[in-house]
Formats: structure tokens, sequence, C-alpha cells
């Protein structure tokens, strides 16, 4: 028969909670600098994607009226 191991309670001998420890300032200024540098990376992303869409979207139409010369001589619409 499987046993069923239950939640672990990390307690001491006279029944008192041990409390996790607690993050010193430079481990707190550490994961700050890390949130900033995702932040910054994330908005770099971003913007670099909102300027290649246009840029993209002006590529295929110069790419559609090339394509469009090419079929049956220069008309122009």
């Amino acid at each position: 028969m499987a046993k069923e191991n239950g939640p672990v309670l990390d307690m001491t001998p006279d029944g008192n909670f041990i409390e996790p420890p607690k993050p010193s300032f430079t481990q707190i200024l550490m994961r700050l600098a890390a949130f900033g540098l995702a932040l910054c990376i994330t908005a770099v992303v971003v913007w670099t994607a909102f300027i290649m869409i246009p840029v993209m979207l002006l590529l295929g139409f110069v790419g559609y009226l090339f394509m469009r010369g090419q079929r049956g001589g220069w008309r122009p619409f």
C-alpha cells in the first residue's frame, strides 16, 4: 500500500515555526537590477517591432509594384 506524505512543516522541537531567511540588501538590489534589465530589453524589442512593421509594409508594397511591372510591362495603375 502506498504511503501518502502530507505537507512538511518546518518546526522547532519546542513548537515554533521556522522563519524563512529574509533577503539581504544586496539580493534586493540584484533582483531590481535584473528586473530593470529585462524591462529595458523588452522595451527595445517592442520599439524595434514597431519600427520594422512600417518598413516591411513599405518593402512589400515596393515588391508588389516591381512584380506587377515585370509581368506585362510598366503600366501605371
